[in-house]
């Protein structure tokens, strides 16, 4: 039952998966598997037209400039993307409200209630961080992404692997 329990969790690609159990050949059949899927990239890093306000195109651009480096984005990501940018657009959103009226509001009769921006500053965080670990954006996995950055740069610097690689 251990291949379906792995089926049943979210798969991450390879890149933020750092030190895995996997072997060299799994590791080598997936980065391969990836690419196959992967998809162009040609779209992902203009702002979609369906992005109106100069808010929303400015922080789309903020993140994929940001995951530029990692090399992980591609054209499928773009609605993912976009989910993401709605999601803090509502967040802060939501936070400017709570700050305003507070996180109680009072009705003319005196009675207390949950300022309603609470709950919508919840439920777009639980998407935005769900978004977040989908797209690789967590510290967690940003140190992953540094991790294999390093290990890949000493490998390509050793001079026994480069001359094994040579020949």
């Amino acid at each position: 039952m251990k291949g379906v329990d792995n089926l049943a969790r979210t798969a991450k690609p390879v890149a933020l998966c750092g030190d895995s159990k996997l072997t060299k050949a799994e590791k080598d059949a997936r980065i391969e598997a990836e690419e196959k899927y992967k998809g162009d990239g040609d779209l992902v890093y203009s702002p979609p037209a369906d992005l109106l306000t100069d808010r929303e195109k400015n922080l789309y651009l903020f993140i994929v400039n940001q995951l530029r480096g990692a090399g992980i984005l591609n054209n499928l990501d773009i609605e993912l993307l976009k989910s993401t940018v709605f999601c803090i657009i509502n967040m802060n959103d939501a936070n400017n409200d709570i700050r305003t009226f507070g996180t109680t509001i009072t009705d003319e009769n005196g009675k207390l209630y949950k300022n309603p921006a609470v709950g919508v500053y919840k439920d777009y965080h639980a998407m935005f961080i769900s978004n977040s670990i989908r797209l690789g954006m967590s510290p967690a996995d940003r140190a992953k992404l540094a991790v294999i950055d390093v290990k890949n740069k000493q490998i390509e610097e050793d001079p026994l692997l480069k001359a094994l690689k040579e020949r």
